[in-house]
């Protein structure tokens, strides 16, 4: 059984295909009329290989935070393939997409909008080691220059910042929004396959539609 996997938290809409034999399809999509170019670009996808909807053994969300819109549709396209096919869910939240394409072995705070206007972000704080990643903070939200760094750090960014920041901030930036959503999805979903933690396709919802609660 293949793991499909499924990224549209912010503009980057990408998805992927991970088969039997460790082979990795990855799709990017453009965000404009998202619903309609994923639905069809899932479909021909899986009518042009030898596979099918029924070959998805397991499915990996990124489940926000992130774009409003993309999460919606990617959850309702998530259930409705769990519905029909029986696949298990797995949810991964996107901050820790972000911080695990982020080579550094400093303290890692990848940054995604909460609010554009008052610079508002969601934040973790991790660090890698290796292949592993590890959170080392509660996920929270504040403004950019309320975050708490020191010199062994740096923010991670999946999407353009389209401010002038202070340098002490932009100093400590790093965009790695050039690589793709799906390795990095792909490698937290395996790590969740490995210790057995799947998530119940009817109660799930984006991360933004419920108050979250960090799992240890």
């Amino acid at each position: 059984m293949g793991i499909l996997l499924l990224d549209c938290s912010s503009r980057k809409i990408e998805f992927g295909f991970f088969d039997d034999h460790e082979n990795l399809h990855v799709e990017a999509i453009d965000n404009s009329g998202i619903t309609d170019k994923l639905i069809f670009s899932l479909k021909n996808f899986f009518s042009s290989k030898d596979h099918s909807f029924n070959s998805i053994g397991i499915i990996g969300l990124s489940n926000g935070p992130g774009s409003f819109t993309g999460l919606r549709v990617s959850s309702a396209i998530a259930k409705g393939i769990c519905f029909s096919t029986g696949c298990l869910l797995t949810e991964i939240i996107s901050l820790d997409i972000i911080a695990n394409k982020a080579d550094t072995d400093k303290k890692i705070i990848p940054l995604t909008f909460s609010n554009s206007k008052t610079l508002e972000f969601y934040y973790s704080e991790f660090r890698k080691t290796g292949n592993e990643l590890k959170r080392l903070s509660d996920y929270k939200i504040s403004k950019l220059t309320d975050i708490k760094t020191g010199d062994d750090t740096v923010f991670a960014i999946n999407e353009k910042i389209n401010v002038d920041l202070p340098q002490t901030i932009s100093d400590k930036i790093i965009d790695v929004s050039g690589k793709s959503n799906i390795n990095s999805l792909l490698e937290l979903t395996l790590k969740n396959i490995s210790e057995n933690r799947y998530s119940d396709f009817t109660e799930s919802v984006p991360f933004y539609m419920k108050e979250f609660v960090p799992k240890n």
